[in-house]
């Protein structure tokens, strides 16, 4: 992989692992294996370290206050960054990997000056209301609606599965205006403050006895026309626009080979009839075939890449990544509590087992949700199906 092995790859990586050892708390290392959530707070902390360095936006150019990082530049420093054991930052997956660019690409002047700059330093938190009760993976079937009243938008409705929309200032969302033609059209991009009256929030608590997502309830919610991103009724040709950057970006494959690496140091670790599961046959055989295929996703960033660095958008191609990076990473963490066995049926005896249990269980719980959520397998191979291989839907 010659994109590693460069003159100057190589002193990047080199600068990335130096800076990502010495800075990196360790209450924030470690802590976020199969998606798992790190405590607010903390994500504020190092999205701010990382906004101060100047990293919190590798993708975005200089001018808009990114790093300016060119394609080869950033697939490393995502691999690295993965790779580290640091924490997934959901302030920056929601607001700086999906918002940012449709504002620069979709919003006006004023939005982009409005918005950008609080969301690269991390004082205001978004969160992202696409799913509904009823409308999740077929998300053209939204019912919150929104009606022009006064210069203004009414909002009613409800949100589900909303991330961090308890921790939150404002929320980019789906909305419909237009129930009279087909499902995809009179759909209108929306931010809202959540300050703003008659919105109600509800964590939802998860198996892990965390809250990572809520519901969030629109009762006549009053929103400013100059806050629709786009024009009125175009929202779902946004929508689609997101969708592909959140699935480019689903699963960084540096976290899935520091899952990968996170099974092997246990495997030096745990004991199997006398002897350390490293060593045992059965167990080499099943990481060697989880290794061949995450490094032939690998292999598959490195030609998306490619088609980015000639000027494409990632496409439709990009739900190849979401399903086997899902999958993959649930292998892998199924491995993973194989190696630990009995140890890791349990996460609330952390001081006496230690972080890696509690990661491993914690971890494999959270990881179940990776074929769900950004939308379902079952949709990524419909998308697939139709628009990348041009099959007949029936």
């Amino acid at each position: 992989m010659d994109i590693f092995n460069s003159e100057e790859a190589v002193a990047f990586r080199e600068e990335l692992r130096r800076w990502l050892d010495e800075t990196l708390p360790p209450e924030m290392r470690d802590q976020t294996l199969g998606g798992t959530t790190l405590d607010p707070k903390l994500q504020r902390k190092w999205h701010r370290m990382l906004y101060e360095k100047g990293w919190i936006a590798p993708e975005l150019p200089k001018e808009v206050g990114g790093a300016g990082f060119t394609e080869t530049e950033q697939f490393i420093f995502n691999y690295e960054y993965g790779l580290s054991g640091a924490p997934r930052l959901k302030t920056k997956l929601l607001a700086v990997n999906m918002l940012v660019p449709i504002l620069l690409q979709f919003g006006t002047e004023e939005q982009q000056q409005r918005f950008i700059p609080g969301i690269l330093s991390g004082d205001t938190v978004w969160c992202q209301g696409f799913s509904e009760p009823n409308a999740g993976s077929d998300l053209a079937s939204l019912k919150t609606s929104a009606r022009i009243k006064d210069g203004e938008l009414i909002v009613n409705g409800q949100k589900i599965w909303t991330t961090m929309a308890d921790h939150a200032d404002w929320m980019f969302m789906l909305v419909r205006t237009d129930s009279s033609g087909k499902k995809q059209e009179g759909i209108t991009f929306l931010l809202v403050d959540l300050n703003s009256p008659g919105i109600t929030i509800r964590p939802i608590e998860a198996l892990t006895d965390e809250y990572p997502f809520c519901e969030v309830f629109f009762d006549d919610v009053r929103v400013p026309l100059e806050n629709v991103v786009g024009n009125i009724n175009e929202g779902w040709k946004i929508a689609r626009a997101i969708l592909e950057h959140e699935r480019l970006n689903a699963f960084p494959v540096g976290e899935l080979f520091y899952a990968l690496e996170t099974v092997k140091k246990n495997a030096r670790k745990s004991t199997y009839r006398g002897k350390h599961y490293i060593e045992d046959e059965v167990f080499r055989r099943k990481l060697a075939l989880l290794e061949i295929d995450c490094k032939s996703l690998l292999y598959t960033f490195l030609r998306i890449l490619l088609k980015l660095k000639g000027g494409s958008s990632p496409g439709p191609e990009s739900s190849i990544l979401k399903i086997c990076g899902a999958e993959l990473y649930q292998q892998v963490l199924d491995l993973n509590i194989e190696v630990l066995g009995p140890y890791a049926q349990s996460w609330y005896n952390r001081e006496e087992l230690g972080n890696d249990i509690h990661q491993a269980t914690v971890g494999w719980i959270n990881s179940r949700s990776l074929t769900i959520w950004g939308g379902t397998s079952e949709i990524q191979r419909t998308i697939i199906a139709t628009r990348v291989l041009g099959l007949p839907r029936k």
